[in-house]
C-alpha cells in the first residue's frame, strides 16, 4: 500500500476539510465528537424568513416567489405566513 495514497481524515471529515478548513473542521470534531447530526433542510427559521418577508414584500406574487427562493421556503409558505402576521 502507498503511503502518500493514504487519506489523512476519516470519511466526512475528509470532505469536511475541503469545504471549511482543518481549523474549523477540529473545531466542529472538538464540540461535536460523538453525537450524531442532521442538518435540516432550511437553514433559517420561520420567524426569521417572517420578519424579513414582511420587510421586502411588495404585495405582488413576484416578491412572495423572490422571498421564498432566497430562503428556501414555497410561495405557499410564505404567503399563510405573511397572511397570518398582516391580517392580526
Amino acid at each position: 500500500m502507498d503511503r502518500h495514497n493514504i487519506p489523512m481524515l476519516n470519511g466526512v471529515y475528509e470532505t469536511m476539510n475541503e469545504l471549511i478548513g482543518m481549523d474549523n473542521v477540529i473545531k466542529l470534531y472538538e464540540h461535536y465528537k460523538g453525537s450524531q447530526i442532521n442538518f435540516p433542510t432550511r437553514l433559517f427559521s420561520k420567524e426569521f424568513v417572517l420578519q424579513e418577508a414582511i420587510k421586502s414584500y411588495d404585495g405582488t406574487s413576484e416578491s412572495i416567489n423572490k422571498i421564498a427562493v432566497k430562503y428556501s421556503y414555497s410561495e405557499r409558505t410564505i404567503r399563510k405566513l405573511l397572511k397570518k402576521n398582516i391580517d392580526s
